[in-house]
């Protein structure tokens, strides 16, 4: 039985009763409250259909075919309501007419009217100069004609649609037609012309646009440039959603010296796997005549009971690639490519992790025999257990090490370490012996290098400490900590200076430095020492939260005799005691920290190392930073960044960073913001080092979003976001 059968019983029954209670014969009229169309079972073949209820101050019935519903009319159907203040039934066409201005509101839409019509038949609902609205976003529309069907799509045509309040209209899509599938989340509109500030910006024959915070296919905002190096450059990313757990953005990217390059990024999700491809084509680069490309790939996949794999693949053309199009100075200062492929296997105690390993150089500077060497393969094992009185330790490394020129060859790495364990409330005292033994197996080994060498050495250490504390402040409300720790470390001398060096180096002197065993990272070298370490440390905590409000450290490595071993052309370390390092963390707030490290050489009364650090953030939207580094004959550098709002829809962002050794600007930018309700627009000028010898390049970037009509990209928040320190994205633009 159809919706419109049942409708006429009812309203049959209606009228048997208004005769009953001496209505006049052949005219029925009624006052009801609600007029339900009562659900009763679907005839053979016919599908069974949500209720429909009617609800009126006043219904007239002549003849049978027709009803006319007034006053305060609504009609209930599924999760929509239709209010007006009158409607006709006609029982021919099957059609409930609405008459003069009629409102429809569900969970999805709004519609307003100056008519429509319900057809019972299909359950489709068509309005006539109707106004709409989106209700799971700030989005609105207008249409000449608009339909509603039952598998919640919209069709409209004659459309103006928008994501701005009627009041301030900065940008409109015009189109001949539109169909919004509101359960799969996005619109498809023919015939589109673009207006911002009533300026035509675009016109496409076809165009597909999200009308909810689903992801969905289409275009993200695009981005304008000028660079001294490409030229004009102007890119359009398009985003594929091609399945929940994997989706695909692609970018012709226009450069106007260089020609036409595609950019990708593959991203993909399963159960145990996760990854990321990126590239970069530009097949005929006209400055140079050449093919040239950019490849990066990360995978993760996790097998279960401890299984990894990991991978990370990086490859690019040539060395020139990133200071010809790269867009920053961390992106142009780099030297090598990491490519990796890693599978471990993880227990509680212990892990074994085979890699194979090999970087790029890009740097024609670096010499042959200065560039890394390959690891094929590299296995690692390495295991911790420790009892209540008594901790075992095993690291052992076997690697082999490749090259095209200068020595090769296999290295067998193992340190045994057994250790007593002695821990009190507020101390601990940790003896340990350790014997560590390495071997080579070489391949073209330097004039007087063996082919097969070994070394092996006892290591005896005393690692202690004392942890005091105290109430601090007048009202106790601070918890003020002294620490003081002592390391002693044995190692006897061997003579290394046949061994070759394949991966060791000399770190940076810290504090974790400080309290190491080994001088050097790497096992190609051991340093004979006999030393202790010596380090106090502070702490502040707030007694209430339990935060710590200050950090501070003071340390010095003392030895007690000369070493003999030295990394080739270097000279061993004969001074009696290190440089004086310290650092402090302070957090007086939660609005601004400040970090601050330094090294210091008592014997020549120099600074070999200082860094300073300032943060002053008192909302989420603003920051203020300044930062220092210095490194003794090597680096001297200040660094100004500010993110802040300037009124209520303006920002500015800014950064300047300058060497005081080479006395020029490394990278210096800045960029204004203006963000509206339903738009935003983001200009940045930036300019920086973009070349190993110095030469600098210039940038001006634009980028518009029109919210609500594309997905936005976080291109220029990715450009802030790595040349100032600690700056977050604060537009929260990235596709999800």
């Amino acid at each position: 039985m159809s919706l419109s059968n049942r409708l006429r019983i009812l309203v049959f029954f209606v009228c048997l009763c208004a005769v009953r209670q001496g209505a006049a014969q052949g005219v029925c009229l009624l006052t009801a409250p609600e007029v339900p169309v009562t659900p009763l079972p679907p005839a053979s073949g016919e599908t069974d259909r949500e209720p429909l209820v009617i609800t009126a101050g006043r219904i007239d019935i002549a003849g049978g075919d027709t009803a006319d519903f007034s006053e305060q009319v609504e009609i209930r159907y599924r999760d929509g309501s239709l209010s007006a203040e009158r409607a006709s039934y006609d029982r021919g066409s099957e059609t409930v007419q609405i008459i003069g201005r009629a409102t429809f509101r569900n969970s999805d839409l709004s519609v307003f009217a100056e008519g429509a019509e319900l057809r019972t038949d299909d359950e489709q609902i068509f309005f006539d100069r109707a106004g709409f609205e989106l209700l799971s976003r700030s989005a609105r529309g207008s249409a000449e004609d608009l339909l509603l069907r039952n598998d919640n799509t919209v069709e409209l045509s004659a459309v103006n649609f928008t994501t701005c309040p009627p009041e301030r209209v900065a940008w409109e899509l015009l189109a001949r037609e539109i169909l919004l599938d509101v359960d799969r989340g996005f619109g498809t509109a023919r015939g589109v012309k673009l207006a911002f500030r009533g300026v035509p910006i675009m016109y496409a024959p076809y165009f597909t646009f999200p009308i909810d915070t689903r992801r969905k296919s289409g275009f993200l905002t695009p981005h304008f440039a000028e660079r001294d190096r490409t030229g004009l450059d102007i890119g359009v990313p398009y985003y594929l959603n091609l399945a929940p757990n994997y989706d695909l953005t692609l970018e012709p990217r226009y450069l106007s010296k260089r020609g036409v390059q595609i950019n990708g990024d593959f991203r993909y999700l399963t159960q145990s796997s996760t990854g990321q491809l990126s590239f970069e084509y530009l097949p005929d680069d006209s400055q140079i005549d050449r093919t040239r490309r950019y490849v990066n790939f990360a995978h993760e996949t996790f097998f279960g009971r401890g299984w990894q794999l990991l991978t990370g693949i990086e490859e690019v053309s040539d060395d020139a690639y990133f200071e010809d199009l790269g867009d920053s100075l961390s992106i142009t200062s780099q030297t090598h490519l990491n490519r990796y492929l890693d599978v471990g296997f993880y227990a509680d105690n212990w892990s074994l992790r085979s890699r194979f390993q090999n970087y790029q150089t890009i740097d024609a500077l670096i010499e042959a025999e200065d560039r890394p060497y390959e690891r094929v393969p590299q296995l690692v094992f390495d295991g911790r257990w420790s009892g209540n009185l008594v901790g075992f330790e095993s690291t052992t490394e076997l690697v082999n090490f490749d090259r095209d020129i200068a020595t090769t060859g296999w290295r067998f790495d193992s340190t045994q370490e057994l250790s007593v364990l002695l821990a009190r409330a507020g101390m601990y005292l940790t003896p340990a012996v350790a014997y560590r033994q390495t071997n080579y197996w070489l391949d073209n080994p330097e004039p007087g290098q063996a082919r097969n060498m070994t070394r092996g050495l006892p290591i005896a250490s005393i690692d202690t400490g004392l942890t005091f504390e105290r109430p601090a402040g007048k009202t106790a409300s601070w918890i003020q900590t002294l620490e003081p720790r002592m390391l002693y470390v044995h190692v006897p001398f061997e003579d290394q200076d046949r061994l070759p060096v394949f991966d060791t180096i000399v770190p940076d002197f810290n504090l974790v430095q400080l309290f190491r065993k080994y001088q050097f990272v790497g096992p190609d070298r051991i340093t004979d020492t006999d030393q202790v370490s010596l380090g106090i440390s502070t702490r502040l905590i707030d007694s209430a939260t339990g935060k710590e409000r200050l950090r501070a450290t003071l340390g010095q490595t003392r030895y007690l005799q000369a070493q003999r071993v030295s990394l080739p052309n270097e000279r061993p370390n004969d001074a009696n005691a290190s440089d004086y390092v310290a650092e402090m963390a302070l957090r007086l707030s939660d609005t601004w920290n400040l970090d601050i490290g330094y090294q210091w050489n008592s014997e020549t009364d120099a600074t070999a190392r200082a860094e300073t650090r300032f943060e002053f953030r008192p909302r989420d939207d603003r920051l203020f930073g300044f930062g220092y580094r210095y490194r003794r004959g090597l680096l001297e550098q200040g660094d100004l960044s500010m993110v802040w709002p300037l009124g209520e829809r303006w920002r500015a962002i800014a950064r300047y960073s300058y060497s005081l050794l080479e006395e020029e600007p490394l990278e210096q930018f800045i960029g204004w913001e203006y963000e509206a309700c339903c738009w935003r627009v983001r200009l940045v000028g930036r300019r920086y080092v973009s070349r190993r010898t110095g030469e600098t390049d210039s940038a001006i970037s634009i980028q518009l979003e029109l919210k609500g009509l594309s997905q936005a990209t976080s291109a220029p928040e990715d450009l802030l976001d790595r040349g100032i320190l600690g700056y977050r994205s604060l537009a929260g633009s990235t596709v999800q």
